[in-house]
């Protein structure tokens, strides 16, 4: 597993696992490695390292630290592609999110986003679309629409890992039994989220709220838990 920040000896291993991504129920070749660690002030680091060097062309490395209270406080990442290799810094403030980043053969740009409170986080690898089980507070599946911030991957190298604030909207559904390469679990937190442009998912959770599977029915594609391992 690549990382930013190797483990400091006073990090303790929590949880660590792997998800594959497949397409019409075949793997793509993209591979998500992860962990999470808890320091000794109680706060946790989220390493996660998406290798699709061999099938997509993309990597993808981030290191994101957040509090005991599960709010996150920043965020680094490297992107890599056929055609571009960049960095990024994010802080995570009440309403706004600092942006520091830079892309190879680009001037560094310095930036701030202003998002409604009690947004959540998604970067782009797996164990990130814990956004869904953090930001859901409704009771009785009703449905409960959330501010998003998330790093743009998709830009051209001007403007590639800028943050963008979103919003989605998710529906708990009742709890059913997840089965993945990792393991059976049973009564799991099941959610429909639909995003600003019309694309549907689900998602499954166990009771840590750490994503299981998540699939987009329009356009097959499935990610699932494949290795799974709890040290608390």
């Amino acid at each position: 597993m690549r990382v930013l920040h190797p483990v400091h000896s006073k990090e303790k291993l929590v949880s660590r696992g792997r998800y594959q991504y497949l397409i019409d129920g075949e793997p793509t070749g993209d591979i998500e490695t992860w962990q999470v660690t808890r320091l000794p002030n109680g706060d946790e680091v989220v390493r996660a390292d998406l290798d699709g060097r061999e099938a997509s062309g993309a990597s993808l490395i981030t290191h994101l630290v957040r509090g005991k209270d599960g709010q996150p406080r920043w965020l680094r990442l490297r992107f890599q592609s056929e055609d571009i290799n960049a960095a990024a810094q994010y802080t995570f403030e009440k309403a706004t999110v600092r942006v520091a980043r830079v892309a190879e053969g680009q001037p560094r740009c310095m930036e701030a986003v202003d998002i409604a409170e009690g947004y959540v986080v998604d970067y782009h690898t797996m164990i990130s679309q814990d956004y869904v089980w953090r930001g859901y507070k409704q009771a009785g599946g009703l449905n409960q629409t959330v501010p998003l911030f998330s790093p743009d991957l998709w830009a051209d190298e001007t403007k590639v890992l800028r943050g963008r604030a979103l919003r989605f909207e998710v529906q708990a559904l009742p709890p059913k039994v997840c089965v993945v390469p990792a393991g059976e679990f049973a009564g799991t937190q099941h959610f429909r989220v639909t995003f600003e442009d019309g694309v549907l998912a689900e998602a499954w959770y166990d009771n840590r709220g750490v994503p299981l599977r998540w699939y987009f029915p329009a356009r097959n594609y499935d990610f699932v838990l494949t290795e799974y391992l709890k040290r608390e």
